[in-house]
Protein backbone atom coordinates (compact mmCIF):
# COMPACT_ATOMS: atom_id res chain seq x y z
CA UNK A 1 0.00 0.00 0.00
CA UNK A 2 1.33 3.51 -1.01
CA UNK A 3 1.82 6.59 1.10
CA UNK A 4 -1.08 8.19 -1.49
CA UNK A 5 -3.46 5.01 -0.36
CA UNK A 6 -3.00 5.44 3.44
CA UNK A 7 -3.42 8.88 3.31
CA UNK A 8 -6.77 8.10 2.08
CA UNK A 9 -7.42 5.49 4.38
CA UNK A 10 -9.90 6.32 7.38
CA UNK A 11 -12.92 4.02 8.48
CA UNK A 12 -16.08 5.72 9.07
CA UNK A 13 -18.66 4.03 10.49
CA UNK A 14 -22.40 4.37 10.42
CA UNK A 15 -24.79 4.47 12.87
CA UNK A 16 -27.52 1.68 13.21
CA UNK A 17 -30.95 2.15 14.79
CA UNK A 18 -31.45 -0.24 18.04
CA UNK A 19 -35.18 -1.12 17.51
CA UNK A 20 -36.89 -2.49 14.94
CA UNK A 21 -34.02 -2.62 12.37
CA UNK A 22 -34.61 -3.48 8.71
CA UNK A 23 -32.56 -4.04 6.15
CA UNK A 24 -31.31 -1.58 4.42
CA UNK A 25 -31.22 1.19 6.99
CA UNK A 26 -29.85 -0.78 9.65
CA UNK A 27 -28.38 -3.96 7.88
CA UNK A 28 -26.71 -3.17 4.98
CA UNK A 29 -24.86 -0.20 6.47
CA UNK A 30 -23.13 -2.63 8.90
CA UNK A 31 -22.01 -5.27 5.76
CA UNK A 32 -20.57 -2.48 3.77
CA UNK A 33 -18.50 -1.38 6.35
CA UNK A 34 -17.15 -4.19 8.10
CA UNK A 35 -17.63 -7.11 5.92
CA UNK A 36 -17.43 -6.28 2.07
CA UNK A 37 -13.69 -5.16 1.80
CA UNK A 38 -13.31 -9.09 2.32
CA UNK A 39 -16.33 -10.53 0.39
CA UNK A 40 -17.46 -7.81 -1.98
CA UNK A 41 -17.04 -8.35 -5.97
CA UNK A 42 -13.30 -7.90 -5.98
CA UNK A 43 -12.36 -10.35 -3.19
CA UNK A 44 -14.79 -13.16 -1.95
CA UNK A 45 -13.04 -14.88 0.91
CA UNK A 46 -14.31 -18.19 0.98
CA UNK A 47 -16.54 -17.94 -2.25
CA UNK A 48 -18.84 -15.57 -0.05
CA UNK A 49 -20.15 -12.02 -0.81
CA UNK A 50 -22.14 -9.65 0.69
CA UNK A 51 -22.38 -6.73 -2.17
CA UNK A 52 -25.75 -7.50 -3.27
CA UNK A 53 -28.78 -8.34 -0.91
CA UNK A 54 -28.81 -11.62 -3.53
CA UNK A 55 -25.45 -12.91 -3.04
CA UNK A 56 -25.75 -12.38 0.48
CA UNK A 57 -28.15 -15.19 0.78
CA UNK A 58 -26.13 -17.35 -1.36
CA UNK A 59 -23.83 -19.91 0.71
CA UNK A 60 -20.14 -19.69 0.05
CA UNK A 61 -17.69 -22.41 0.39
CA UNK A 62 -19.29 -24.37 3.56
CA UNK A 63 -22.49 -24.56 1.79
CA UNK A 64 -23.71 -23.14 5.06
CA UNK A 65 -27.30 -20.90 4.50
CA UNK A 66 -26.11 -17.42 5.20
CA UNK A 67 -29.71 -16.36 6.65
CA UNK A 68 -32.22 -18.60 8.00
CA UNK A 69 -35.55 -16.61 7.98
CA UNK A 70 -36.76 -16.44 11.53
CA UNK A 71 -33.60 -18.29 13.28
CA UNK A 72 -30.57 -16.26 13.93
CA UNK A 73 -28.97 -19.39 15.87
CA UNK A 74 -29.09 -21.39 12.55
CA UNK A 75 -27.64 -18.39 10.15
CA UNK A 76 -24.12 -18.65 8.98
CA UNK A 77 -24.16 -14.68 9.12
CA UNK A 78 -24.78 -14.60 12.57
CA UNK A 79 -23.16 -17.25 13.95
CA UNK A 80 -19.43 -15.33 12.57
CA UNK A 81 -20.28 -12.49 14.22
CA UNK A 82 -20.61 -13.75 17.27
CA UNK A 83 -18.00 -16.80 17.49
CA UNK A 84 -16.01 -16.79 20.29
CA UNK A 85 -13.20 -18.83 18.22
CA UNK A 86 -10.57 -15.77 16.88
CA UNK A 87 -10.54 -18.19 13.47
CA UNK A 88 -13.99 -18.05 12.96
CA UNK A 89 -15.19 -14.77 14.10
CA UNK A 90 -15.81 -12.19 11.66
CA UNK A 91 -14.51 -9.85 10.76
CA UNK A 92 -11.32 -11.12 11.22
CA UNK A 93 -8.22 -9.75 12.55
CA UNK A 94 -10.51 -6.36 13.31
CA UNK A 95 -12.65 -5.28 16.10
CA UNK A 96 -16.02 -7.37 16.48
CA UNK A 97 -18.67 -5.66 15.62
CA UNK A 98 -20.52 -3.59 18.29
CA UNK A 99 -23.22 -4.97 20.40
CA UNK A 100 -26.06 -2.35 19.24
CA UNK A 101 -24.92 -3.96 15.24
CA UNK A 102 -24.64 -7.18 16.28
CA UNK A 103 -28.73 -7.28 17.63
CA UNK A 104 -29.90 -5.56 14.79
CA UNK A 105 -28.15 -8.37 12.25
CA UNK A 106 -30.15 -10.83 14.91
CA UNK A 107 -33.44 -9.14 15.39
CA UNK A 108 -33.63 -8.46 11.16
CA UNK A 109 -33.55 -12.28 10.64
CA UNK A 110 -35.64 -13.65 13.50
CA UNK A 111 -38.08 -11.13 11.93
CA UNK A 112 -37.64 -12.80 8.61
CA UNK A 113 -34.52 -11.24 6.92
CA UNK A 114 -36.36 -9.93 4.50
CA UNK A 115 -35.62 -6.71 1.90
CA UNK A 116 -38.14 -5.65 -0.95
CA UNK A 117 -35.85 -3.60 -2.61
CA UNK A 118 -33.68 -5.06 -5.70
CA UNK A 119 -31.86 -7.63 -4.68
CA UNK A 120 -28.96 -7.64 -7.77
CA UNK A 121 -28.25 -3.71 -7.04
CA UNK A 122 -25.00 -3.20 -5.55
CA UNK A 123 -25.50 -2.34 -1.99
CA UNK A 124 -22.93 0.67 -1.78
CA UNK A 125 -25.55 2.41 -4.55
CA UNK A 126 -28.79 1.75 -2.87
CA UNK A 127 -27.92 3.02 0.60
CA UNK A 128 -29.69 6.37 1.67
CA UNK A 129 -26.33 9.07 2.39
CA UNK A 130 -24.93 8.64 5.50
CA UNK A 131 -24.99 11.37 8.89
CA UNK A 132 -21.38 11.83 9.38
CA UNK A 133 -19.91 12.22 12.89
CA UNK A 134 -19.49 15.46 14.84
CA UNK A 135 -15.58 16.66 14.12
CA UNK A 136 -12.98 16.51 16.84
CA UNK A 137 -13.39 19.50 19.63
CA UNK A 138 -9.30 19.24 19.85
CA UNK A 139 -6.85 17.42 17.19
CA UNK A 140 -5.15 15.06 18.75
CA UNK A 141 -2.59 15.15 15.53
CA UNK A 142 -2.87 17.51 12.72
CA UNK A 143 -4.81 15.57 9.92
CA UNK A 144 -3.61 15.58 6.08
CA UNK A 145 -4.50 18.53 3.78
CA UNK A 146 -5.87 16.69 0.87
CA UNK A 147 -8.53 19.42 -0.05
CA UNK A 148 -7.83 23.78 -0.33
CA UNK A 149 -9.71 26.36 -1.58
CA UNK A 150 -9.89 30.25 -1.64
CA UNK A 151 -13.45 31.64 -1.75
CA UNK A 152 -14.06 33.80 -4.48
CA UNK A 153 -13.20 37.13 -3.14
CA UNK A 154 -9.94 35.89 -1.85
CA UNK A 155 -10.29 36.63 1.85
CA UNK A 156 -10.92 33.09 2.79
CA UNK A 157 -9.63 29.89 2.55
CA UNK A 158 -11.28 26.20 3.05
CA UNK A 159 -9.38 23.49 4.23
CA UNK A 160 -10.38 19.96 4.54
CA UNK A 161 -10.37 18.22 8.47
CA UNK A 162 -11.41 15.56 9.91
CA UNK A 163 -15.56 14.89 9.64
CA UNK A 164 -15.10 18.72 8.93
CA UNK A 165 -14.39 21.86 6.56
CA UNK A 166 -12.35 24.88 8.95
CA UNK A 167 -12.24 28.24 7.63
CA UNK A 168 -9.36 30.11 7.98
CA UNK A 169 -8.69 34.25 7.01
CA UNK A 170 -6.41 33.74 4.05
CA UNK A 171 -4.01 36.70 5.37
CA UNK A 172 -3.34 36.31 8.79
CA UNK A 173 -4.06 32.03 9.71
CA UNK A 174 -6.87 33.22 11.59
CA UNK A 175 -9.27 30.04 12.35
CA UNK A 176 -13.06 32.00 11.28
CA UNK A 177 -15.56 28.98 11.62
CA UNK A 178 -15.66 25.21 11.42
CA UNK A 179 -18.20 23.39 9.66
CA UNK A 180 -18.82 20.17 11.20
CA UNK A 181 -20.96 16.77 10.46
CA UNK A 182 -18.70 16.46 7.16
CA UNK A 183 -17.57 13.10 5.75
CA UNK A 184 -14.59 11.55 7.66
CA UNK A 185 -11.85 12.77 4.71
CA UNK A 186 -12.10 15.30 3.17
CA UNK A 187 -10.55 15.35 -0.90
CA UNK A 188 -12.23 17.73 -2.67
CA UNK A 189 -13.72 21.49 -2.32
CA UNK A 190 -14.62 24.18 -4.78
CA UNK A 191 -16.97 27.35 -4.07
CA UNK A 192 -20.13 28.37 -5.93
CA UNK A 193 -19.62 31.44 -8.21
CA UNK A 194 -21.59 33.48 -5.37
CA UNK A 195 -19.11 32.07 -2.45
CA UNK A 196 -22.51 31.40 -0.38
CA UNK A 197 -21.72 27.64 -0.98
CA UNK A 198 -19.08 25.14 -0.81
CA UNK A 199 -19.24 21.86 -2.68
CA UNK A 200 -17.90 19.28 -0.49
CA UNK A 201 -16.66 16.03 -1.34
CA UNK A 202 -14.89 12.61 0.64
CA UNK A 203 -16.04 9.89 2.24
CA UNK A 204 -14.36 6.14 3.42
CA UNK A 205 -11.56 4.53 0.99
CA UNK A 206 -13.52 1.34 -0.55
CA UNK A 207 -16.62 1.88 0.72
CA UNK A 208 -18.33 5.12 0.42
CA UNK A 209 -18.24 8.50 -1.05
CA UNK A 210 -20.63 11.55 -1.41
CA UNK A 211 -20.55 15.34 -2.10
CA UNK A 212 -22.62 17.69 -0.53
CA UNK A 213 -23.58 21.00 -1.34
CA UNK A 214 -22.73 23.41 1.85
CA UNK A 215 -24.02 26.60 3.13
CA UNK A 216 -20.19 28.33 3.75
CA UNK A 217 -21.34 30.33 6.59
CA UNK A 218 -22.75 27.87 8.67
CA UNK A 219 -22.11 24.60 7.18
CA UNK A 220 -25.38 22.77 7.05
CA UNK A 221 -25.42 20.40 4.31
CA UNK A 222 -28.36 21.23 2.38
CA UNK A 223 -27.72 18.80 -0.88
CA UNK A 224 -26.03 15.81 -0.86
CA UNK A 225 -24.91 14.18 -4.49
CA UNK A 226 -24.30 10.28 -3.84
CA UNK A 227 -23.87 7.92 -2.55
CA UNK A 228 -20.90 6.67 -4.11
CA UNK A 229 -19.25 3.10 -3.93
CA UNK A 230 -15.74 4.48 -3.25
CA UNK A 231 -14.31 8.21 -1.91
CA UNK A 232 -15.51 11.14 -3.58
CA UNK A 233 -11.57 12.96 -4.86
CA UNK A 234 -12.41 15.46 -7.03
CA UNK A 235 -15.53 18.06 -7.54
CA UNK A 236 -16.13 21.29 -9.97
CA UNK A 237 -18.78 24.16 -10.43
CA UNK A 238 -19.63 24.70 -14.15
CA UNK A 239 -19.00 28.48 -14.80
CA UNK A 240 -22.25 29.11 -14.72
CA UNK A 241 -23.29 27.32 -11.44
CA UNK A 242 -26.07 25.24 -13.11
CA UNK A 243 -24.49 22.02 -12.95
CA UNK A 244 -21.57 20.07 -10.73
CA UNK A 245 -19.36 17.46 -11.68
CA UNK A 246 -18.29 14.94 -9.07
CA UNK A 247 -15.26 12.47 -10.02
CA UNK A 248 -14.76 9.50 -7.16
CA UNK A 249 -12.23 6.22 -6.87
CA UNK A 250 -15.07 4.09 -7.68
CA UNK A 251 -14.20 5.07 -11.16
CA UNK A 252 -17.41 7.00 -12.46
CA UNK A 253 -17.74 10.85 -12.57
CA UNK A 254 -21.39 12.38 -12.87
CA UNK A 255 -22.98 15.65 -13.05
CA UNK A 256 -25.54 16.86 -10.56
CA UNK A 257 -27.78 20.12 -11.34
CA UNK A 258 -27.16 21.67 -7.91
CA UNK A 259 -31.12 23.17 -7.61
CA UNK A 260 -32.94 20.33 -7.73
CA UNK A 261 -30.05 17.87 -6.74
CA UNK A 262 -31.09 15.42 -10.19
CA UNK A 263 -27.98 13.23 -11.52
CA UNK A 264 -28.06 14.80 -15.13
CA UNK A 265 -25.64 12.48 -16.51
CA UNK A 266 -23.24 9.66 -15.46
CA UNK A 267 -19.66 8.56 -17.23
CA UNK A 268 -17.77 5.51 -16.50
CA UNK A 269 -14.91 5.39 -18.95
CA UNK A 270 -11.86 5.28 -16.66
CA UNK A 271 -10.65 2.22 -15.63
CA UNK A 272 -8.89 3.26 -12.12
CA UNK A 273 -9.54 6.45 -10.10
CA UNK A 274 -10.96 9.32 -11.26
CA UNK A 275 -8.52 11.88 -9.26
CA UNK A 276 -9.44 15.13 -11.06
CA UNK A 277 -12.35 16.97 -13.02
CA UNK A 278 -12.02 20.46 -14.31
CA UNK A 279 -14.49 22.65 -16.75
CA UNK A 280 -13.00 24.63 -19.53
CA UNK A 281 -13.93 28.77 -18.81
CA UNK A 282 -16.79 28.58 -21.05
CA UNK A 283 -18.18 24.94 -19.61
CA UNK A 284 -17.97 23.43 -23.36
CA UNK A 285 -15.63 20.99 -21.74
CA UNK A 286 -14.97 18.96 -18.53
CA UNK A 287 -11.81 17.24 -18.33
CA UNK A 288 -11.19 13.90 -15.79
CA UNK A 289 -8.10 12.92 -14.89
CA UNK A 290 -7.73 9.48 -13.49
CA UNK A 291 -5.10 6.76 -12.07
CA UNK A 292 -5.19 4.67 -15.19
CA UNK A 293 -3.13 7.68 -16.74
CA UNK A 294 -5.63 9.37 -19.12
CA UNK A 295 -7.38 12.45 -19.02
CA UNK A 296 -10.96 12.30 -20.60
CA UNK A 297 -12.60 15.69 -22.36
CA UNK A 298 -16.18 15.29 -22.19
CA UNK A 299 -19.21 17.53 -23.28
CA UNK A 300 -19.78 19.90 -20.42
CA UNK A 301 -23.34 19.33 -20.70
CA UNK A 302 -23.72 15.89 -21.79
CA UNK A 303 -20.62 14.56 -20.22
CA UNK A 304 -20.44 12.56 -23.57
CA UNK A 305 -16.62 11.92 -24.25
CA UNK A 306 -15.33 14.14 -27.19
CA UNK A 307 -11.39 12.73 -26.76
CA UNK A 308 -9.38 11.25 -24.60
CA UNK A 309 -5.68 12.29 -24.11
CA UNK A 310 -2.87 9.95 -23.84
CA UNK A 311 0.17 11.94 -23.18
CA UNK A 312 0.46 10.29 -19.67
CA UNK A 313 1.63 7.25 -22.01
CA UNK A 314 3.00 8.03 -24.59
CA UNK A 315 5.47 5.34 -25.93
CA UNK A 316 7.46 7.82 -27.76
CA UNK A 317 8.51 11.32 -28.39
CA UNK A 318 9.72 13.41 -25.36
CA UNK A 319 8.61 12.26 -21.42
CA UNK A 320 7.69 8.68 -23.01
CA UNK A 321 6.42 6.56 -20.11
CA UNK A 322 3.32 4.74 -18.10
CA UNK A 323 2.19 7.75 -15.82
CA UNK A 324 -0.76 8.48 -13.16
CA UNK A 325 -2.73 11.14 -13.70
CA UNK A 326 -3.59 13.36 -10.31
CA UNK A 327 -4.35 16.53 -11.44
CA UNK A 328 -6.15 18.45 -14.58
CA UNK A 329 -7.14 22.45 -14.81
CA UNK A 330 -8.11 24.84 -18.04
CA UNK A 331 -6.49 28.24 -18.83
CA UNK A 332 -8.53 31.13 -20.01
CA UNK A 333 -7.55 30.37 -23.63
CA UNK A 334 -8.75 27.01 -23.69
CA UNK A 335 -5.69 24.89 -23.01
CA UNK A 336 -5.62 21.99 -20.55
CA UNK A 337 -2.81 21.08 -17.83
CA UNK A 338 -2.58 17.61 -16.57
CA UNK A 339 0.12 16.33 -13.80
CA UNK A 340 1.28 13.55 -11.91
CA UNK A 341 3.96 11.17 -12.86
CA UNK A 342 6.96 12.06 -14.45
CA UNK A 343 8.64 15.17 -14.29
CA UNK A 344 6.97 17.82 -16.31
CA UNK A 345 3.15 19.20 -16.65
CA UNK A 346 1.35 18.42 -19.76
CA UNK A 347 0.15 21.52 -21.19
CA UNK A 348 -2.35 20.42 -24.42
CA UNK A 349 -5.58 21.58 -26.41
CA UNK A 350 -8.53 19.17 -26.96
CA UNK A 351 -9.25 19.88 -30.02
CA UNK A 352 -5.96 18.84 -31.67
CA UNK A 353 -5.84 15.93 -29.27
CA UNK A 354 -8.99 14.97 -31.02
CA UNK A 355 -7.50 15.35 -34.63
CA UNK A 356 -4.15 13.45 -33.77
CA UNK A 357 -5.97 10.60 -31.92
CA UNK A 358 -7.22 9.52 -35.84
CA UNK A 359 -7.94 6.26 -35.73
CA UNK A 360 -6.75 2.68 -36.13
CA UNK A 361 -6.20 2.80 -39.81
CA UNK A 362 -3.32 5.88 -39.36
CA UNK A 363 -1.91 4.27 -35.96
CA UNK A 364 1.65 4.12 -37.68
CA UNK A 365 1.60 7.56 -38.85
CA UNK A 366 0.70 9.17 -35.49
CA UNK A 367 3.18 7.08 -33.85
CA UNK A 368 6.08 9.15 -36.00
CA UNK A 369 4.46 12.15 -34.84
CA UNK A 370 5.49 14.41 -31.81
CA UNK A 371 1.89 15.90 -31.34
CA UNK A 372 1.41 19.23 -30.37
CA UNK A 373 1.61 18.49 -26.24
CA UNK A 374 4.16 20.99 -24.41
CA UNK A 375 5.87 19.91 -21.74
CA UNK A 376 6.35 22.75 -18.93
CA UNK A 377 9.55 20.57 -17.11
CA UNK A 378 10.69 20.44 -13.50
CA UNK A 379 13.48 18.13 -11.72
CA UNK A 380 11.55 15.67 -9.46
CA UNK A 381 11.69 11.85 -7.97
CA UNK A 382 8.07 12.35 -7.07
CA UNK A 383 5.13 12.34 -8.37
CA UNK A 384 2.72 15.82 -8.51
CA UNK A 385 -0.36 15.48 -7.00
CA UNK A 386 -1.58 19.08 -6.88
CA UNK A 387 -2.48 21.66 -9.84
CA UNK A 388 -3.75 25.16 -10.27
CA UNK A 389 -3.68 27.38 -13.19
CA UNK A 390 -4.78 30.74 -13.37
CA UNK A 391 -3.52 34.53 -14.49
CA UNK A 392 -1.18 33.14 -16.93
CA UNK A 393 0.50 30.77 -14.25
CA UNK A 394 0.16 27.06 -13.88
CA UNK A 395 1.26 25.80 -9.86
CA UNK A 396 1.63 22.11 -9.51
CA UNK A 397 3.31 20.62 -6.23
CA UNK A 398 3.99 16.82 -4.45
CA UNK A 399 6.09 14.28 -2.77
CA UNK A 400 9.02 16.33 -3.30
CA UNK A 401 7.62 18.98 -0.41
CA UNK A 402 7.65 21.55 -3.35
CA UNK A 403 5.44 24.33 -4.91
CA UNK A 404 6.56 25.34 -8.53
CA UNK A 405 5.24 28.39 -10.48
CA UNK A 406 5.58 28.14 -14.78
CA UNK A 407 4.71 30.43 -17.18
CA UNK A 408 2.13 29.27 -19.07
CA UNK A 409 3.19 31.00 -21.90
CA UNK A 410 6.89 30.33 -22.08
CA UNK A 411 6.47 26.74 -20.26
CA UNK A 412 9.78 28.13 -18.22
CA UNK A 413 10.14 27.89 -14.41
CA UNK A 414 9.31 30.83 -12.35
CA UNK A 415 10.08 29.84 -9.04
CA UNK A 416 9.67 27.11 -6.20
CA UNK A 417 8.32 27.67 -2.73
CA UNK A 418 10.30 25.89 -0.24
CA UNK A 419 9.26 25.31 3.26
CA UNK A 420 7.14 22.32 3.20
CA UNK A 421 8.58 19.39 5.25
CA UNK A 422 6.13 16.77 4.36
CA UNK A 423 4.20 15.56 0.68
CA UNK A 424 2.06 17.89 -1.34
CA UNK A 425 -1.46 16.91 -1.73
CA UNK A 426 -3.52 20.09 -2.16
CA UNK A 427 -2.84 23.72 -4.30
CA UNK A 428 -5.56 26.85 -4.79
CA UNK A 429 -4.94 30.15 -6.22
CA UNK A 430 -6.67 33.10 -6.41
CA UNK A 431 -5.17 35.52 -9.53
CA UNK A 432 -6.49 38.91 -7.92
CA UNK A 433 -4.59 38.64 -4.72
CA UNK A 434 -1.58 37.13 -6.26
CA UNK A 435 -1.73 33.99 -3.64
CA UNK A 436 -1.22 30.38 -3.71
CA UNK A 437 -2.30 28.35 -0.90
CA UNK A 438 -0.46 24.70 -0.20
CA UNK A 439 -1.76 21.58 2.09
CA UNK A 440 0.44 19.24 2.99
CA UNK A 441 0.77 15.53 4.29
CA UNK A 442 1.31 16.77 8.04
CA UNK A 443 -0.90 19.25 8.27
CA UNK A 444 0.71 22.42 7.32
CA UNK A 445 -0.86 25.21 5.06
CA UNK A 446 1.40 27.70 3.50
CA UNK A 447 -0.26 30.98 1.70
CA UNK A 448 2.57 32.50 -0.49
CA UNK A 449 2.79 35.66 -2.80
CA UNK A 450 2.83 34.66 -6.66
CA UNK A 451 4.49 37.97 -7.43
CA UNK A 452 7.89 37.92 -4.84
CA UNK A 453 7.76 34.17 -3.51
CA UNK A 454 7.52 35.41 -0.08
CA UNK A 455 5.68 33.57 2.47
CA UNK A 456 2.46 35.02 3.77
CA UNK A 457 1.18 33.36 6.44
CA UNK A 458 1.63 29.42 7.64
CA UNK A 459 -0.54 27.25 9.98
CA UNK A 460 -1.54 24.17 11.04
CA UNK A 461 -5.10 23.29 10.16
CA UNK A 462 -5.75 21.77 13.72
CA UNK A 463 -8.12 23.44 15.82
CA UNK A 464 -6.74 22.78 19.40
CA UNK A 465 -3.92 21.14 18.95
CA UNK A 466 -0.88 21.96 20.41
CA UNK A 467 2.56 20.64 19.49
Amino acid sequence: MNRLTITFALLAASPVRAAEPAFLPDVAPVLVSRCASCHGDVKARGEYRVDTFENLLRPGASDAKPVVPGKPDESELYRRLVATDPKERMPPGDDPLTADEVVAVKKWIAAGGTFDGNRTAALKAILPPRTHPAAPEKYARPAPVCALAFSPDGKELAVGGVNEVTVWDAATGKLLRRLPHQPARIHALAYSPDGKKILVGGGTVGEYGDAALVDATTGARERVFGPFGDLVLCVAFAPDGKTVAVGSADRTTRGYSPAGGAEVWRSSLHSDWVTGVAYSHGGKWLATSSKDRTVKVLDGTTGKLFTTFNGHRRQYAPHAGQFEVYGVAFDAAGTAYSVGGGSAVRAWNPVKTHDENGSAADMEERFKNVGHTRYLEYAAGKPAFGLAVGGGQVFSAGGDKLVRQHDAASGKLVREFAGHADWVYSLAIHPASTRVASGAFDGEVRVCDTMTGDLVVSFKAAPGWAK
